[in-house]
C-alpha cells in the first residue's frame, strides 16, 4: 500500500522484491505521436482496432510495448507506450487464460511483480496461466515520473513533522515536490481509472474475451476499479490487504473535503491494532518465547516515548524515534512480531544501560546488540514480495545526499509515482492548515502511527496534475459473482475494515486469515489455496471463509 512519508523505514534500505528479477521492458517514448487506438466502454470509440501485442524475449520472460491513448477522451490522439511483461503458462496444452497482476503502491512495478508472482501463487497457477504484468502510468517502464531539477529542500529526515519548524519544512519539500513535477505530460493521466483503461485495451490487444487478475495492496483499488469499469472483462478476479474504494477517493459521510485521504484509510488504526494484539501474543506466550513479555505494549510505548522525548538518547543508543517506528512498521508489514520483540528488548537494555554509564560515556555491548537486531529487522523486511512503506517513495528519498537537510541548491530526483495517482484519485481538504490538526487526531486514534499515515498525503493540495478522468464510484459491479476479496485480520497498511467496505459494496465473497501481516496470499497456506482454487475454477466459495494462522510466537 501506500506511505509517502517513511524516511525512518527508508533507512532500512528495504527493496520490494526477490533478487533475480528481470528489467522492465527497454524505455521507449513515454508520449508519442498518434499510432494505436481503442475502443474501451466507457470512453470514446476510435475508428480503428486495437494492434496485436508484439512479443519479443527479454530473458527468461516476454516483454512488449504497447501504444495506448494518452487521454481515453481523445482516443486517436497522442499515445502512451505501455511496459508488458508476461510469463507464459509452464503447461500450454492446459493454459486458461491470462493472469493480470499488480503488487500496490501505488508506485510498484507491475512487470516486476510478474516475474515472481507465480512463487507464491503457486504451481496451479503457474502451469495455467500467462501472467502478465503492465506498469502503471508514471512506474517503471511506462511513462516513468521522475521530477528532476534543482532544489533547496532535502527531503524531511523525520517519519512524520512533529514541531513548526519540521512542519514548515515538510511542506516547503511538498512545494518542492509539486514544482518539479508541474508540466510532465503523464501528470494529467495517472489515475486508477486511467491504467484500468490501460489493462482492458491490452486485453483487447492480447485478442482475450475475458481475463483474470490479481492485485495487491492498492492493486486492490485497482481491481475494484476495474471490475466496476469493465464487468464484462473479468473471468475471475481477487484483491488481497484490500483498500475501502470509497474512502480512498470521495471519502464516506462527506468526510472527503475535511479529512486528507490516508487518515480516512484508517492505516493508522490498523498499525496499532496489528501492534497491540502481536505484542497481547507475547504476554500470553510468555518467556522465553518473547523476551518483553509481562508488559509488551508497555515496553514498546515506553521505548518509543523515550526516544521522542530525548533525541540525544537517540544518538547515544544509535536509533532515533523515527528509526524505532518505521523498523516496527515495516516488521509490522512483514508479520515479524518476534523481531518487534527483540528489536523493543534490545533498545530498551541500550537505554539502561546508557542511563547508567551516563551521557557521553560511549557505546557499549548493548547498543551493538541492537544494532545486530536491527539488521536483521532489514532482512526480513527485504524479503518482502509486496512494495513495503518505504518503496512508494524510493526515488524521493533518494535526493542527492548534499541536498538532505541542507539550504545549498542541488540536483533532486523526486519520484512523482505515489502522489501522481493517489492525489489525482482523491478529494482532499483545500488547505494544509487540515494536516496537523488531522495528524494530532490520528496521534490519539493510533498512537505513534496515525501522525505518520496521515502526513503523507499532504502534497495532494494544490497538486499540479489532473483527476478529470478519475473514476471516484460506484463500486457494485455485476462481476460480484467473479470476485474475491482477501485479508489479513491484522494487516497494518490495509486492515480488515477496507475488505468489509469492498464487500459491502460488491457482495463478494471474503476469505480472512486470522493472520499478521501485509497480505494473506502467499503467506498463509489456507487462503493461498482458496485463491488458487478460485482462479482455476473461475467460481467463487459458497459463503465467506475464516482461515486460521500461525501465532507470531509459536
Amino acid at each position: 500500500m501506500l506511505a509517502a512519508g517513511l524516511a525512518a523505514v527508508l533507512a532500512l534500505g528495504l527493496a520490494s522484491a526477490p533478487g533475480g528479477a528481470a528489467a522492465a521492458p527497454s524505455a521507449d517514448p513515454a508520449t508519442t505521436t498518434p499510432s494505436a487506438t481503442v475502443r474501451v466502454a466507457d470512453t470514446p470509440a476510435s475508428d480503428r482496432a486495437v494492434p496485436r501485442v508484439r512479443f519479443r524475449d527479454c530473458g527468461r520472460f516476454r516483454c512488449a510495448r504497447v501504444p495506448a491513448p494518452l487521454d481515453y477522451d481523445a482516443p486517436d490522439g497522442a499515445t502512451v507506450s505501455l511496459a508488458v511483461l508476461k510469463v507464459p503458462a509452464r503447461k500450454p496444452s492446459r493454459r486458461l487464460g491470462t493472469l493480470f497482476v499488480n503488487p500496490g503502491g501505488p508506485g510498484g512495478s507491475a512487470t516486476e511483480f510478474a516475474t515472481y508472482a507465480g512463487q507464491f501463487l503457486g504451481s496451479t497457477v503457474r502451469n495455467r496461466f500467462d501472467i502478465v504484468g503492465i506498469d502503471p502510468r508514471g512506474v517503471g517502464g511506462t511513462a516513468d515520473l521522475l521530477c528532476e531539477g534543482r532544489g533547496q529542500v532535502g527531503y524531511p529526515r523525520q517519519a512524520y513533522p512533529r514541531t513548526s519548524p519540521q512542519i514548515d519544512r515538510w511542506l516547503a519539500f511538498d512545494a518542492q515536490e509539486r514544482r518539479l513535477c508541474e508540466g510532465r505530460r503523464i501528470l494529467d493521466h495517472m489515475s486508477t481509472a486511467d491504467v484500468a483503461r490501460d489493462m482492458d485495451h491490452v486485453r483487447q490487444a492480447l485478442r482475450e474475451d475475458t481475463v483474470s487478475y490479481f492485485g495487491a495492496s492498492y492493486g486492490s483499488m485497482l481491481g475494484s476499479t476495474y471490475a466496476a469499469l469493465f464487468p464484462s472483462s473479468v473471468r475471475a478476479l481477487v484483491v488481497d490487504g484490500v483498500l475501502d474504494p470509497v474512502e480512498w477517493t470521495s471519502g464516506r459521510d462527506g468526510t472527503g473535503t475535511t479529512v486528507p485521504v490516508t487518515t480516512r484509510l484508517g492505516s493508522g488504526e490498523g498499525s496499532r491494532e496489528a501492534l497491540v494484539a502481536g505484542l497481547a501474543a507475547c504476554d500470553a506466550a510468555g518467556r522465553p518465547a518473547c523476551p518483553v513479555a509481562g508488559d509488551a505494549l508497555g515496553a514498546w510505548d515506553t521505548v518509543a516515548g523515550r526516544l521522542q522525548d530525548d533525541r540525544a538518547l537517540g544518538r547515544e543508543i544509535r536509533l532515533s524515534y523515527d528509526d524505532f517506528v518505521g523498523t516496527t512498521l515495516g516488521l509490522l508489514y512483514a508479520g515479524d512480531l518476534s523481531t518487534v520483540a527483540q528489536v523493543t528488548a534490545q533498545a530498551r537494555r541500550a537505554i539502561r544501560a546508557q542511563d547508567a554509564r551516563g551521557r557521553g560515556a560511549g557505546t557499549g555491548a548493548a547498543v551493538a546488540d541492537l544494532a545486530a537486531v536491527r539488521r536483521a529487522a532489514a532482512r526480513t523486511v527485504e524479503a518482502l514480495p509486496f512494495p513495503g512503506p518505504d518503496e512508494t517513495v524510493l526515488a524521493r528519498a533518494g535526493s542527492t545526499p548534499s541536498a538532505a537537510g541542507t539550504s545549498a541548491r542541488a540536483r533532486i530526483a523526486i519520484s512523482g509515482a505515489f502522489h501522481g495517482v493517489l492525489c489525482s484519485d482523491s478529494v482532499n481538504p483545500s488547505s494544509t492548515d487540515v494536516w496537523p490538526t488531522a495528524a494530532d487526531t490520528a496521534d490519539a486514534a493510533a498512537p505513534d502511527f496515525g501522525p505518520l499515515w496521515t502526513w503523507s498525503s499532504s502534497a495532494c493540495v494544490g497538486w499540479p496534475g489532473s483527476g478529470d478522468d478519475a473514476y471516484r464510484g460506484p463500486f457494485a459491479t455485476d462481476a460480484a459473482d467473479r470476485m474475491l476479496i482477501v485479508n489479513n485480520r491484522y494487516d497494518p497498511a490495509t486492515p480488515l475494515t477496507g475488505a468489509l467496505a469492498l464487500q459491502g459494496e460488491t457482495g463478494a465473497r471474503l476469505v480472512t486469515a486470522q493472520a499478521y501481516g501485509h497480505v494473506a496470499t502467499g503467506t498463509n497456506r489456507c487462503a493461498t489455496r482458496a485463491v488458487s482454487d478460485f482462479l482455476v475454477s473461475g467460481l467463487a466459495p459458497a459463503a465467506d471463509r475464516t482461515c486460521s494462522g500461525v501465532g507470531p510466537f509459536g
